[in-house]
């Protein structure tokens, strides 16, 4: 995945301890996806930390800071609570180069991005020296230099409130940092990529989910299954998408882009077993220049990087009626 430009490791793709890991959340309400109106902040702690009696939670549902200020590994915030101000926009995450390394460093690395309706992240980046804020029991702050750096389980704890006058309410979701994603072999990996696209029938004006779930098979009969089992979890990075509208009209072009790769490539997200999602709103096709009529034959493909291999998946076709 990618947040404005940087490569981001999802939590499902096993990241490593040194990466720059992405930790999405999705926020749903009544069965659709919905925006909290305030994110308090996103705190990181060991799993352990949220085995009784070691609750990090008081008695009303929260952080309570009192009691769990010395086991917090790293917190996130904006300088607003409120999920539509421009602090929420992922394009406060920029680049900036380290000075001392000449690396390319994010900027405001400790921020709460909304990446779409429901979809917002915080990203774990090992490879700079995070800080975030953390309360400490009184009207102060302290600044608090990230702890979530080794081999463990840890939990992500957001505060958000849903409706004013509402109390905060928190969520907890749970990721690991591993260090056994580097292995040998004495031979290149051999592997095949297999994909399919659902759904093939799509009503005009219909926002929904392309989903193409991949299968990777690993042909190397001398490999270790411990090895090869790394495979079943999501190894697939920077997935993009392209869709073209199919026109028999003489009259018009014969193939139409309606997105392509590079404006969908910070919208694909990748699940935990290798499937492709792109959320398609195919009511603005209207906004398509020479696309003809809006309903007909539309083909999809996408493009997605294992190990060192840039795949890009057979056309698919999808009718809009």
């Amino acid at each position: 995945m990618q947040l404005n430009g940087f490569d981001i490791v999802d939590r499902h793709n096993r990241p490593n301890v040194s990466q720059r890991v992405g930790l999405k959340t999705f926020f749903i309400n009544d069965g659709v996806y919905a925006d909290p109106i305030e994110v308090s902040s996103v705190t990181l702690f060991k799993a352990a930390s949220n085995l009784s009696p070691c609750s990090i939670l008081d008695a009303n549902g929260v952080i309570d800071i009192n009691g769990v200020s010395g086991s917090v590994l790293m917190t996130y915030a904006n300088s607003s609570l409120d999920t539509l101000d421009l602090a929420f926009s992922s394009i406060n995450y920029k680049a900036e180069i380290n000075v001392g390394t000449g690396v390319k460093d994010a900027k405001n690395a400790s921020g709460i991005y909304r990446t779409g309706v429901g979809e917002y992240v915080v990203v774990l980046d090992n490879t700079i020296e995070l800080s975030g804020v953390v309360a400490s029991g009184t009207e102060s702050e302290d600044e608090l230099a990230n702890a979530a750096s080794s081999v463990d389980n840890y939990i992500d704890v957001w505060t958000v409130r849903f409706s004013p006058g509402s109390t905060f309410t928190t969520f907890i979701n749970t990721f690991k940092l591993h260090n056994d994603t580097i292995f040998t072999t004495t031979e290149p990996l051999l592997f095949t990529t297999k994909n399919t696209l659902s759904p093939k029938h799509v009503k005009l004006g219909s926002i929904i989910d392309l989903k193409m779930p991949t299968e990777i098979s690993v042909e190397n009969k001398s490999l270790d299954e411990g090895i090869i089992n790394i495979f079943k979890d999501s190894v697939i990075t920077d997935a993009s998408m392209e869709i073209k509208k199919l026109n028999e009209d003489p009259n018009l072009p014969s193939r139409v882009s309606v997105e392509t790769f590079s404006n969908t490539e910070d919208h694909v997200s990748i699940t935990s077993d290798n499937t492709l999602i792109y959320t398609w709103n195919t009511g603005k096709l209207n906004e398509v220049v020479d696309i003809g009529s809006q309903t007909g034959v539309y083909s999809v493909q996408a493009k997605y990087w294992v190990l060192n291999q840039l795949i890009y998946t057979p056309l698919f076709n999808v009718i809009v009626n």
